[in-house]
């Protein structure tokens, strides 16, 4: 007859949970630390994402933008006959303008100074339901309220704009707000509606009458969606009084089974001192490259990061140190029975192990409350995704801060005689 082995006592365990005071205090430090990596991350994301939010609700095979535009807030254009002449490729099937503006583009609500928005232009796709075709741009909001944008003089406002400027997004329900203009022409600082409001774009009355979704990044505060003929209306000083004359971004679709690298290729040749055709993909990891390459803003969050992990490292070996320096004597009958040093590694690995997740689970829980107020507050995309280089690259380095400390607070008992620890 065959005996069954004895179940192991999981000492790690029972050591880790013996006092429980300890163990919350243990739990709080780690996850403290985890917090802080978290944050530190969550804006470092929030760096590399923010700027090609547009970009991803493109519905486009390849873009197109200047060789001078090195990133995209960069006010540099191309000739829009390149996109022109790139519409008679026979892989091409069509071809849209994207217009933005940034440096002529002021807004001013109601008796708050005016500040600098991004204003992005909606190709007629987007704004007409008759249009066979589909829309260029998936931005939420947009299929219901692009239609308004047929109205001259009205907008649509990206609901993740800063408070700073103003808008009042309880007031924006796609109906539009009567204005007063005054003798010299202006626009009266009250409006008719005492609960509406009065906005200026480029010395110019608008109108909100829809939200959208696009979100902030560290450029721009804000974004106003207008159709190509208000585009032209606001910003007509823009490129010597023809303003839809120059490109910010080209959008190009494909025939089907036609080979996006070819194309692309073939394209650039038609201006390469002018323009660069590529996929939106490649625009994004182009974009993303220089933030963290190029910008102090990617090396800063990155030594937050570090320094968080420093600091966890440190309350991690204090606590860890203390628990074994208290076992001491049980540690010492144990070594005098002949358990061999790789036991207590792997007593300690263990412990540090399930610290760590324990401290993990509550940072992830605050973190994701903490990521939600700051969404809101800064209109950046603080997402906490599961996946390894985001969430789970936090969870690496927290395991990895609790077993550095547990091993640096076993020094001691690995070098030390069992006699001398009695």
């Amino acid at each position: 007859m065959f005996r069954r082995p004895a179940a192991r006592t999981p000492l790690a365990w029972k050591n880790l949970i013996n006092d429980p005071r300890r163990l919350m205090l243990a739990a709080a430090g780690v996850g403290f630390a985890a917090v802080l990596m978290f944050t530190q991350n969550g804006f470092r994301n929030a760096l590399l994402d923010s700027p090609v939010q547009l970009v991803r609700m493109v519905d486009a095979d390849l873009v197109a933008i200047s060789t001078a535009r090195y990133m995209l807030p960069v006010n540099q254009r191309f000739s829009r006959d390149l996109l022109r002449r790139a519409a008679a490729d026979p892989a091409v099937e069509k071809v849209q303008p994207l217009f933005i503006e940034r440096l002529m583009a002021r807004v001013r609500v109601n008796n708050h100074p005016s500040r600098p928005i991004r204003v992005v232009s909606v190709p007629r796709a987007s704004i007409e339901p008759s249009t066979a075709s589909p829309g260029w741009l998936e931005i939420p909001g947009l299929d219901r309220h692009g239609p308004l944008l047929r109205r001259p003089n009205v907008a649509l406002l990206d609901r993740k704009t800063r408070r700073e400027f103003g808008f009042r997004f309880d007031r924006v329900k796609g109906e539009t707000v009567s204005l007063a203009p005054t003798d010299d022409g202006g626009v009266d600082p009250l409006p008719v509606d005492p609960d509406g409001q009065v906005v200026q774009l480029a010395e110019q009355p608008i109108e909100l009458v829809g939200l959208v979704e696009i979100g902030t990044d560290f450029a721009n505060e804000g974004t106003l969606l207008l159709s190509e003929p208000s585009f032209a209306e606001y910003f007509s000083l823009r490129n010597g009084g023809r303003p839809l004359e120059v490109v910010d971004v080209g959008l190009i679709r494909l025939m089907p089974g036609a080979s996006a690298e070819q194309t692309a290729r073939r394209l650039t040749a038609l201006g390469p001192q002018q323009w660069e055709v590529m996929t939106p993909a490649q625009l994004s990891r182009r974009e993303q490259a220089f933030w963290t390459s190029q910008t102090p803003v990617g090396i800063i969050f990155t030594v937050g990061t570090v320094m968080g992990f420093a600091v966890g490292v440190i309350i991690c070996y204090q606590i860890l140190f203390t628990s074994i320096q208290d076992a001491m004597p049980e540690f010492a009958t144990l070594k005098a029975m002949g358990y061999p040093n790789r036991y207590f590694v792997g007593l300690v690995v263990r412990q540090s192990v399930y610290l760590s997740v324990i401290g993990f689970l509550p940072a992830v829980a605050l973190t994701w409350g903490l990521f939600r107020v700051l969404e809101a507050a800064s209109g950046l995309p603080m997402v906490l995704s599961p996946v390894l280089w985001r969430a789970g690259s936090v969870f690496v380095l927290t395991t990895l801060m609790c077993l550095i400390s547990g091993l640096l607070a076993l020094r001691k008992l690995l070098a030390a005689d069992p006699a001398s620890l009695f």
